[in-house]
């Protein structure tokens, strides 16, 4: 276990459930089966197959799992379909399906197809960090963690989080981080990547990858209208990432430290392996979060 990319959402007071309500909470939201005529469902479900638990917290850190579960209808089949019935009745009535009875007939076929559609389920992990008042969602989309603060904070009844805002901006830092490298924060090494984009509305955008970011040509567009908007960065030699404009954190990995600690999480019990793993990761990035947003200035009352 191992998280990729991160969405923070932080509150500004304290989480007002115990781990046991939570427990309760989310087993009255888990998801449900999807019935043949449904196109979606979403819940939590239990974090490991041979557990009930909808959770399992230690250290202050709660873990659980979120769930969409789709049918899968692709639309040109739809479409397909729709065509060849248009078609049949030009030919048998000599007329032409108006709008409406088109999109009549669109919905029939959908309802017809359903019960034969691929269904497909998407898990999300979900980590609630007590101490620090924050919910880290593993995803590379801001959209889909949305959805999983959403269902959140319908089972819970009230989630005041936001994503965080910087008074400090991130994208004039990276920047000024790639033009004098030794203005990073304490424990921070500049990577291998970066994305350059243009101020204006339009502004292209260059990206650069596996490459020394000291380059002349980088410091060049630094000095036009271009400015960074992602950036590759190093963590006390443990574990990189790429950190965006809008403080979201992608492409999490471990270094050769961190792994050989994770390869060394070896335990019979699947449950206390992978709350190792959970832990090990999550103080790291509690470290890291920490040092960003006092030197991004993250308001600490985003409520």
């Amino acid at each position: 276990m191992w998280i990729k990319n991160l969405c923070v959402y932080q509150s500004a007071e304290p989480f007002a459930w115990s781990v046991a309500e939570l427990e309760d909470f989310l087993a009255a939201a888990q998801c449900p089966k999807i019935t043949q005529q449904t196109l979606s469902v979403e819940g939590f479900v239990p974090p490991l197959k041979d557990h009930a638990a909808m959770l399992h917290a230690e250290e202050g850190l709660i873990y659980c799992v979120y769930q969409e579960t789709t049918r899968l209808l692709p639309g040109p089949v739809v479409k397909e379909e729709l065509d060849e019935r248009v078609q049949a009745i030009e030919a048998e009535q000599g007329r032409k399906p108006g709008r409406k009875e088109r999109a009549e007939l669109k919905d029939q076929i959908t309802f017809e197809l359903m019960p034969r559609a691929f269904t497909r389920s998407r898990r999300t992990t979900v980590l609630i960090d007590m101490r620090h008042h924050r919910i880290l969602i593993d995803s590379a989309s801001e959209a889909r963690a949305e959805q999983a603060i959403a269902m959140l904070r319908k089972a819970v009844g009230s989630l005041p989080v936001k994503r965080p805002t910087a008074n400090h901006s991130p994208a004039t830092a990276m920047s000024q981080w790639l033009k004098e490298p030794a203005q990073l924060p304490a424990g921070f090494t500049l990577g291998d990547r970066c994305e350059l984009k243009g101020t204006g509305d339009e502004g292209a955008s260059v990206r650069f990858t596996a490459m020394d970011l000291s380059r002349e040509e980088i410091l060049k567009l630094l000095d036009t209208d271009m400015q960074a908007v992602k950036l590759n960065l190093c963590w006390n030699d443990e574990f990189e990432f790429d950190v965006t404009e809008d403080l979201q954190f992608k492409r999490i990995k471990p270094l050769d430290l961190v792994q050989e600690n994770l390869d060394n999480l070896r335990d019979d019990d699947a449950l206390a392996e992978l709350m190792a793993r959970l832990i090990l990761q999550a103080g790291l990035l509690r470290s890291v979060l920490d040092r960003l947003f006092e030197y991004f200035e993250v308001d600490k009352n985003p409520a």
